[in-house]
């Protein structure tokens, strides 16, 4: 399925025995696909209203439209630390040829590149992962394609890594030979940077690691739903909080929770988070040492058990660990400290 069997060096975390509370499935690549692309294209603003005026939206959907366009594509937003609107478009191809033609397409590159943003009310950033097979793991339900697996080019299986700690890592081909380790052991002081006006792009470091993470209520009846708000929501909601509020304890450099939604911003029943971590040993150190993710991990596991095969809800995510080649993050004209422009090394670009 397009992925490289390694020999194992580092042992599995999956403890002997170990039967999952419920089957969760992962995706598969065609053998020729050995890189996939992801990009987040952003746009910020004082509210809703501005932000759904500004000529972004025309040029996405033309954008994605493309020949050479993702093969999915969706959208969410969420209320930013600075108060601003901001509505994210996600995007996703297999090939990575086809994502740099899309890249460099006149449409584009001449929008994103014109100075015209830079005095524009809103902000934008685009934030454009490349991401070697080996490098990522995914875990779904068969039932509810989301994210990649919406896509026609991947397949899901189910996964034999799931519902214990450490399966996250376990998933991960390469974990198998490289502890894939940060590249600082704790995430550098934020930098004051003059974006208003202002491109800039970030170098991110090497093995830079990021989830999306979603909750999909949409299917379940209002006792399901009620279940879902009172037991499992409202620790999952501390949890993202203490990320935004505490990088220096975390090494989360950004967490937004984002509620999923159509082109034009109504809801989905759907929210996600979207998180980038100073390596994957720091997003694990809170999955498994601090109370917050204990709270959500042991009220799902309490729902899977409750509801066994008659459980409705349905969650996903998706990790990739970056190489330091590759990876574009851009903030354009965007108030200061929106996603990771405040840390790392950085070049202004105008």
């Amino acid at each position: 399925m397009g992925l490289q069997v390694y020999d194992r060096v580092n042992p599995l975390r999956k403890p002997k025995g170990f039967e999952p509370v419920v089957q969760r499935w992962s995706a598969g690549f065609m053998n020729s696909c050995d890189t996939l692309c992801v990009a987040f294209h952003g746009i910020q603003g004082k509210d809703a209203a501005s932000v759904y005026a500004s000529p972004f939206f025309r040029w996405i959907e033309d954008a994605v439209a493309l020949p050479s366009g993702p093969t999915v594509h969706d959208h969410a937003w969420f209320i930013d630390p600075n108060g601003l609107y901001t509505h994210i478009v996600a995007a996703y191809w297999v090939d990575q040829q086809r994502r740099n033609t899309w890249i460099n397409d006149p449409l584009v590159a001449g929008w994103w590149s014109d100075t015209a943003r830079l005095k524009e009310p809103n902000g934008y950033f685009r934030e454009s992962v490349t991401v070697p097979v080996e490098r990522q793991e995914t875990l779904y339900w068969q039932d509810y394609p989301a994210g990649l697996s919406r896509s026609d080019d991947v397949a899901v299986y189910p996964t034999p890594y799931c519902g214990y700690y450490g399966a996250m890592r376990d998933r991960i081909p390469l974990a198998a030979v490289d502890a894939l380790a940060p590249a600082y052991g704790d995430l550098p002081a934020s930098k004051e940077r003059s974006t208003r006006s202002a491109r800039w792009r970030i170098v991110t470091p090497h093995n830079f690691a990021m989830i999306r993470s979603a909750a999909f209520w949409g299917r379940c009846d209002p006792s399901q739903t009620e279940d879902y708000m009172r037991d499992l929501r409202a620790p999952l909601e501390r949890g993202m909080d203490y990320l935004r509020e505490s990088p220096t304890a975390t090494g989360c450099c950004s967490l937004r929770f984002q509620q999923t939604c159509d082109p034009t911003g109504v809801p989905a029943l759907e929210t996600h988070a979207l998180g980038y971590f100073l390596s994957l040993g720091h997003m694990e150190n809170w999955a498994e040492r601090h109370a917050s993710h204990e709270a959500i991990f042991t009220a799902a596991i309490a729902r899977y058990r409750k509801y066994g095969k008659a459980n409705q809800l349905r969650t996903w995510h998706e990790v990739f660990v970056l190489p330091e080649q590759g990876q574009i993050f851009e903030y354009v004209n965007c108030a200061p400290g929106t996603g990771i422009s405040g840390y790392f090394e950085a070049e202004q670009l105008r």
